[in-house]
Protein backbone atom coordinates (compact mmCIF):
# COMPACT_ATOMS: atom_id res chain seq x y z
CA UNK A 1 0.00 0.00 0.00
CA UNK A 2 1.45 3.11 -1.46
CA UNK A 3 0.09 6.63 0.53
CA UNK A 4 -1.22 8.71 -2.15
CA UNK A 5 0.40 12.00 -1.47
CA UNK A 6 3.81 10.44 -2.72
CA UNK A 7 1.35 9.85 -6.28
CA UNK A 8 2.00 12.76 -8.98
CA UNK A 9 -1.84 12.77 -9.87
CA UNK A 10 -2.54 13.40 -5.90
CA UNK A 11 -4.78 16.55 -6.50
CA UNK A 12 -6.97 15.12 -8.94
CA UNK A 13 -7.13 11.97 -6.56
CA UNK A 14 -8.50 14.00 -3.87
CA UNK A 15 -10.55 15.94 -6.09
CA UNK A 16 -12.40 12.97 -6.76
CA UNK A 17 -12.44 11.42 -3.91
CA UNK A 18 -13.89 14.45 -2.71
CA UNK A 19 -16.99 14.47 -5.32
CA UNK A 20 -17.65 11.05 -4.50
CA UNK A 21 -17.79 11.84 -0.71
CA UNK A 22 -21.33 12.39 0.71
CA UNK A 23 -22.50 16.13 1.25
CA UNK A 24 -22.33 18.07 4.53
CA UNK A 25 -26.35 18.37 4.18
CA UNK A 26 -26.06 14.46 4.22
CA UNK A 27 -23.38 14.40 6.35
CA UNK A 28 -25.34 16.07 9.07
CA UNK A 29 -28.51 14.18 8.68
CA UNK A 30 -26.61 10.87 8.88
CA UNK A 31 -24.98 12.70 12.57
CA UNK A 32 -28.49 13.55 13.70
CA UNK A 33 -29.48 10.02 12.67
CA UNK A 34 -26.91 8.41 14.78
CA UNK A 35 -27.23 10.86 17.69
CA UNK A 36 -30.45 9.70 17.53
CA UNK A 37 -29.88 6.52 18.84
CA UNK A 38 -26.73 7.25 20.78
CA UNK A 39 -29.46 6.88 24.25
CA UNK A 40 -29.76 3.61 25.59
CA UNK A 41 -33.41 4.59 26.84
CA UNK A 42 -33.76 5.38 23.07
CA UNK A 43 -32.34 2.20 22.10
CA UNK A 44 -34.27 0.66 24.24
CA UNK A 45 -37.28 1.64 22.82
CA UNK A 46 -36.15 0.81 19.00
CA UNK A 47 -35.55 -2.16 20.14
CA UNK A 48 -39.17 -3.46 21.79
CA UNK A 49 -40.72 -1.49 18.64
CA UNK A 50 -38.53 -3.77 16.71
CA UNK A 51 -39.46 -7.05 18.56
CA UNK A 52 -43.48 -6.47 18.88
CA UNK A 53 -44.23 -3.64 16.59
CA UNK A 54 -47.45 -1.27 17.83
CA UNK A 55 -46.80 -0.17 21.42
CA UNK A 56 -47.98 2.34 23.78
CA UNK A 57 -46.32 4.54 26.41
CA UNK A 58 -47.74 2.03 28.88
CA UNK A 59 -46.55 -0.77 27.04
CA UNK A 60 -43.58 0.91 27.20
CA UNK A 61 -43.29 2.10 30.67
CA UNK A 62 -43.80 -1.68 31.50
CA UNK A 63 -41.70 -2.98 29.52
CA UNK A 64 -38.21 -0.59 30.37
CA UNK A 65 -39.60 -0.12 33.58
CA UNK A 66 -39.38 3.42 33.64
CA UNK A 67 -41.81 7.14 33.78
CA UNK A 68 -44.32 7.73 31.16
CA UNK A 69 -42.67 11.16 30.74
CA UNK A 70 -39.63 9.69 30.64
CA UNK A 71 -40.92 7.34 27.39
CA UNK A 72 -42.58 10.26 26.70
CA UNK A 73 -39.67 12.52 26.13
CA UNK A 74 -37.50 9.92 24.29
CA UNK A 75 -39.97 9.07 21.62
CA UNK A 76 -40.45 12.54 21.32
CA UNK A 77 -36.99 12.30 20.23
CA UNK A 78 -36.88 9.63 17.93
CA UNK A 79 -40.28 11.01 16.54
CA UNK A 80 -38.74 14.56 15.59
CA UNK A 81 -35.53 12.51 14.41
CA UNK A 82 -38.38 10.21 11.81
CA UNK A 83 -37.31 6.88 13.45
CA UNK A 84 -41.07 6.37 14.65
CA UNK A 85 -44.01 6.74 13.77
CA UNK A 86 -47.01 7.47 15.57
CA UNK A 87 -50.99 5.66 15.38
CA UNK A 88 -53.94 7.32 17.46
CA UNK A 89 -56.63 5.16 18.48
CA UNK A 90 -58.98 7.24 20.68
CA UNK A 91 -57.41 8.35 23.52
CA UNK A 92 -54.49 5.86 23.15
CA UNK A 93 -51.15 6.95 21.30
CA UNK A 94 -49.38 3.69 19.56
CA UNK A 95 -45.74 4.17 18.25
CA UNK A 96 -43.74 2.01 15.66
CA UNK A 97 -40.75 2.49 13.53
CA UNK A 98 -40.68 4.62 10.98
CA UNK A 99 -39.79 2.30 8.07
CA UNK A 100 -37.44 -0.93 7.66
CA UNK A 101 -34.26 0.90 7.26
CA UNK A 102 -34.55 1.69 10.89
CA UNK A 103 -34.68 -1.72 11.41
CA UNK A 104 -31.68 -2.72 9.50
CA UNK A 105 -29.57 -0.15 10.89
CA UNK A 106 -30.09 -2.10 14.54
CA UNK A 107 -29.55 -5.34 13.23
CA UNK A 108 -26.76 -3.93 10.90
CA UNK A 109 -25.03 -2.57 14.29
CA UNK A 110 -25.72 -5.52 16.69
CA UNK A 111 -24.09 -7.72 13.52
CA UNK A 112 -21.04 -5.21 13.87
CA UNK A 113 -20.54 -5.67 17.45
CA UNK A 114 -20.88 -9.50 17.65
CA UNK A 115 -18.79 -9.73 14.42
CA UNK A 116 -16.05 -7.22 16.25
CA UNK A 117 -16.60 -9.28 19.67
CA UNK A 118 -15.50 -13.16 17.45
CA UNK A 119 -12.54 -11.33 15.73
CA UNK A 120 -10.82 -10.21 19.71
CA UNK A 121 -10.75 -13.98 20.22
Amino acid sequence: MVCMCEDSDFDKITDDIREKMMSSDDILMVSLFFKALSDPTRISIVNALLVHGWLCVTDLTKILNMTKSAISHQLSILRLNKLVKVRRDGQRVYYALCDKHVQMVLEMTISHIKEDESNEE
